[in-house]
């Protein structure tokens, strides 16, 4: 169990990382091509698809960092609502749900990486299935984490742990 959560905080501290790269990329590419524009009057012509390439990562990436904690946005009104006893079920039959979802977007998104209908991108002349390779790659990150949380989820539940589903939903309470 030691070993699974070595790779779980592993895989954060790299999903973070890369966010953080990927964040950083766009607020230079961007700053730099504001400068070119207007200060030397020349425009570079790849930073518009530099910077939407690093927003495609940062999205997937960043939504498997969210995953982690489970800190995506909900509404637990309904949840709260629910009694105590009987919140566990719906809280894990949630993130199971989840997990069917993620591998269907895993399964299309291999599906589109893997299509031979790729455009080249007309400033990097790359091929646009290294922004869809996000898709999977986000995908498979997210389930990772989903299925740890659901673990961790029915460990609880086995226990017989209520407390830890009090504020299970409600951001910043865990």
């Amino acid at each position: 169990m030691a070993e699974i959560a070595r790779l779980i905080e592993w895989l954060d501290r790299l999903s973070r990382v890369a966010v953080i790269v990927f964040v950083a990329t766009i607020t230079v590419v961007m700053l730099a091509q504001v400068f070119f524009r207007y200060v030397i009057n020349s425009s570079l012509q790849w930073s518009e698809e530099l910077s939407i390439w690093a927003l495609i990562w940062m999205v997937f990436v960043g939504s498997a960092v969210l995953m982690k904690d489970w800190a995506h946005i909900n509404i637990p009104t309904f949840t709260n609502l629910i009694p105590i006893k009987i919140r566990p079920f719906f809280l894990i039959f949630g993130k199971l749900a989840t997990i069917v979802f993620l591998a269907a977007v895993i399964w299309f998104g291999f599906k589109v990486f893997n299509q031979d209908f790729h455009a080249r991108s007309s400033s990097l002349s790359m091929s646009t299935k290294w922004a869809k390779l996000s898709i999977p790659v986000g995908g498979v990150l997210m389930m990772i984490f989903a299925i740890n949380a659901t673990m961790h989820d029915l460990i609880h539940w086995r226990r017989g742990n209520d407390a830890h589903f009090e504020n299970q939903g409600n951001p910043g309470t865990e």
